[in-house]
């Protein structure tokens, strides 16, 4: 559960079950990399102030190293930016014996109440299907301007530390500033398009403000998946999913499936008609359905009832190609939607009959088909 969405929903679920409402977070963020490594720019960690973490920011070799540091960015009330450099052979992360043949430059943030405030108008944007971008400033590029310096030993700022270190500004999907953690930010920012400061990157860039190298980070929200069928092959299915991070409604109405504590990783179970599923709300906005109902019948009502919405990004049906044929018969669906529809779902190449061989194929086609669709509207 490495994506940002479920960090976050670890994060509120712990600040809203605590005692103390002043709990000391701390957030690392890679914002540069040159040459290999195990994260891209723009993955995050999230650090609670019992020094357990939750998200990577590596293969899992620097994160206790990163949690040391995050406690000194609370004690000494400074962010740190930090260059693992595993080429160098002088280096911490050398020592460490990594063999990634690249440089990660790591920021570690306090969470103040302002940041707390960003990240849960992030987290509902997220819930509603929104992408945003994450404006964070990492390095300042001369100290003329603001009076402050940059120790070349670590990398970690000193108490003359530049205003916009450790500040955010958080961005709309078509570059509109929406929220700052600062209130200079909020008026250079917020009151015109940042799009025509800055370039949106279709994931992440490094990019100069001013005198600031920042980091902006494309933020999307998680897959949303519904898994219509809910026999013992939909377990290992359902499992599957959930572990890539991806948000599962299980759906089946009849009696003796779809039982909830058979699917214990997905997000809803629940038990009713395909007439009914245009009455739920995440039903218009999910990225993808996996039909295995094992009933042509049923089958056919579930494809009548999706080709009433817009043509989700993948839709994959179990069985035949002669099987497809007959369900799409049955459902009376319109010609582009009977071609969008992946049947035999998953890749013949992944052999096996195993329930987790079959569910193996069909999501390794799925994020497949969903990845290149996002590479080639990001073009």
């Amino acid at each position: 559960m490495n994506h940002l969405y479920h960090l976050l929903d670890e994060y509120f679920t712990l600040k809203t079950g605590s005692s103390t409402n002043d709990q000391q977070w701390t957030c690392a963020t890679v914002v540069t990399k040159s040459g290999s490594g195990y994260r891209l720019p723009g993955a995050m960690m999230l650090i609670s102030p019992w020094g357990r973490s939750y998200g990577l920011v590596s293969g899992g070799c620097l994160e206790s190293d990163v949690i040391r540091r995050a406690q000194k960015v609370w004690q000494m009330n400074q962010a740190d930016y930090t260059v693992y450099d595993t080429e160098d052979e002088d280096s911490f992360a050398s020592r460490l014996g990594l063999g990634c043949n690249g440089k990660i430059g790591v920021l570690i943030q306090a969470i103040t109440s302002t940041h707390h405030e960003l990240l849960h108008m992030l987290y509902l944007r997220m819930q509603e299907k929104k992408a945003s971008y994450l404006l964070q400033c990492y390095h300042v590029d001369t100290s003329e301007n603001f009076g402050e310096s940059i120790s070349e030993d670590d990398g970690t700022y000193d108490n003359n530390l530049s205003s916009n270190i450790n500040h955010w500004v958080l961005l709309d999907e078509s570059g509109q500033a929406i929220f700052a953690t600062k209130q200079s930010l909020k008026t250079e920012f917020l009151s015109s398009r940042v799009s025509n400061v800055i370039d949106l990157p279709e994931k992440q860039s490094v990019q100069k403000i001013n005198d600031c190298s920042c980091s902006v980070a494309k933020i999307v929200p998680p897959i949303h998946l519904w898994v219509l069928g809910g026999g013992i092959d939909a377990e290992p299915l359902v499992e599957m999913a959930a572990t890539l991070g991806w948000i599962v409604t299980l759906v089946d109405h009849r009696v003796s499936y779809a039982r909830e504590a058979n699917f214990t990783k997905a997000k809803h179970v629940l038990n009713i008609k395909p007439e009914q599923a245009k009455s739920v709300d995440h039903f218009h906005s999910a990225d993808a359905f996996i039909c295995m109902t094992h009933n042509k019948r049923i089958d056919a009502q579930w494809m009548e009832a999706l080709n009433q919405i817009k043509i989700p990004r993948y839709v994959g049906l179990l069985g035949p190609e002669s099987r497809k044929d007959e369900v799409m018969k049955a459902a009376n669906v319109s010609i582009p939607f009977s071609l969008a529809v992946n049947g035999p779902a998953g890749f013949s190449e992944i052999k096996g009959d195993l329930p987790e061989s079959i569910a193996l194929s069909i999501l390794a086609q799925c994020h497949a088909r969903l990845q290149m669709q996002q590479i080639k509207s990001n073009n």
